[in-house]
């Protein structure tokens, strides 16, 4: 598309816009997230550059021998957790290091400027390269000195509990907030993503997808470099459901120690990768399961929090009898089903080590799929609070009358209902309660009456029925 001037003349120039997990633009030409080869070379061939104000991204357009058009984040808008692209920018823009901008009328005069005569956006990368260097030693002096300290910490919101809860649903919907990141059930990445190939929630092929793409090349150079059978072996030794006493402590397995220090070296570059990719302040992970929990608690600078999000478990067991098929792969692909009993055994076991995750002193906070979907507005709100994400009517605009709005994802496992985008009526899937038969209803509430009572839900008599 042209790009037009404010005086209303088309000057034919090509605009590209990286937009992330924004709305496509209109007007121009739209990537949702560019790789970093595929970024520097579009700083090469761009005669302007306009960004944000992070160091990295000033400094390549400088390489680039650009002199970048700045927009720096302001906390007052949400879109960082403080105000230390404001302050690092106005020195670079007082040093002539770039052009920073303050108003929409600034940029429109700029890029009007910029249309007509791009030789005061270039410079010599050869020319000044003390001074290159000393910008981008005061770039990454001011992250350190000019944040509130948080925001070097990897932020992620962990839904624990068990299968069938509503985790993909809580998952969805916190990523249609401002700065949070849907990733879905990311312990499965490896086989799911990386090996099989299945489809991202964007509906593109996961070796297909830009942004994961992207995620592999900032966190390991390609998926291609990463030996991934090896990283998979790891997950399937360390992640089980009997291995949190290994995975708290080396000092009752030291065996284990190089392993798990390894596969918590592989998971830090990934979160990271995606922190870095996705420009989001949390990560949502609907893995569930707490000894996966455990293992990100031990990186580097993570943040770890957990929602512990339940459901009736009848509603639960009924649910893991039912066909499910994945959309998500090549011909019939059946999601796994158990039975009575092992259905109720597991719903014990694993929301009993969710319980177990406060011994640990990670945050964490109480949720019924019930509640969240009698009253959707409340229980996010909490959920936000809970994670340090602003909490603001504003940000839960997606709800509507008992309708979430739910936009484009890149989840890369779960509930089949990752790949549907657009209005979904939040109804509460009750089904259980006309078609699971009288024996299997008694089987699964003796089993699972002591977590019943403590969550608040009826166990028998006229409140069950």
């Amino acid at each position: 598309d042209a790009w037009y001037s404010t005086t209303g003349r088309d000057l034919g120039a090509r605009c590209l816009i990286q937009y992330g997990r924004s709305a496509p633009p209109i007007a121009a030409e739209g990537r949702d997230f560019l790789s970093p080869a595929g970024l520097e070379a579009m700083l090469n061939e761009a005669a302007v550059v306009v960004c944000h104000g992070g160091p990295g991204t000033i400094m390549g357009a400088r390489d680039a021998g650009r002199v970048p058009v700045v927009l720096p984040r302001e906390s007052s808008l949400g879109e960082h957790v403080d105000d230390h692209q404001i302050r690092f920018t106005t020195r670079l823009g007082a040093a002539g290091a770039v052009h920073l901008v303050e108003s929409e009328e600034g940029l429109r005069a700029l890029l009007d400027r910029a249309l007509e005569d791009a030789s005061a956006f270039r410079r010599d990368p050869a020319g000044d390269a003390g001074t290159t260097s000393a910008v981008a030693r005061f770039g990454e002096l001011a992250e350190g000195l000019f944040s509130s300290g948080t925001s070097d910490s990897l932020r992620i919101l962990y839904v624990g509990g068990w299968g069938r809860s509503g985790s993909t649903l809580l998952d969805r919907m916190l990523g249609q907030v401002p700065g949070v990141f849907s990733a879905g059930e990311l312990r499965d990445i490896w086989q799911r993503g990386v090996i099989e190939n299945r489809l991202c929630g964007c509906g593109a092929a996961f070796h297909d997808c830009s942004l994961w793409a992207a995620v592999g090349d900032e966190a390991f150079g390609g998926w291609g470099e990463l030996d991934v059978a090896s990283v998979q072996r790891l997950r399937e030794r360390l992640d089980r459901p009997w291995s949190p006493p290994a995975v708290m402590s080396s000092k009752l397995t030291p065996r284990l120690d190089g392993d798990v220090a390894s596969y918590v070296e592989t998971l830090t570059r990934l979160y990271g990768a995606i922190r870095t990719v996705s420009g989001a302040s949390v990560i949502v992970d609907s893995s569930k399961i707490v000894t996966y929990a455990l293992l990100l608690r031990q990186m580097p600078a993570a943040d770890l929090r957990m929602v512990h999000l339940v459901r009736d478990s009848r509603g639960v067991v009924f649910s893991w009898q039912k066909q499910v098929v994945r959309e998500d792969g090549m011909g019939r692909d059946d999601m796994l089903r158990y039975g009575v009993a092992s259905a109720s055994a597991r719903y014990l076991f694993y929301n009993t080590l969710a319980h177990a995750v406060g011994l640990t002193r990670t945050p964490s906070m109480f949720l019924r799929y019930e509640d969240l979907i009698a009253r959707p507005e409340p229980a996010l709100l909490k959920v936000m609070r809970h994670a340090g994400i602003e909490a603001t009517d504003e940000a839960l605009s997606f709800l509507s009358g008992g309708t979430a709005n739910l936009g484009t994802n890149h989840t890369v496992d779960g509930n089949p209902m990752r790949l549907k985008t657009g209005p979904v009526t939040l109804r509460l899937d009750d089904e259980w309660r006309q078609k699971m038969g009288a024996t299997e209803r008694r089987i699964v509430t003796a089993i699972t009456s002591p977590l019943l009572a403590a969550y608040g839900y009826p166990i028998g008599g006229r409140g069950e029925a």
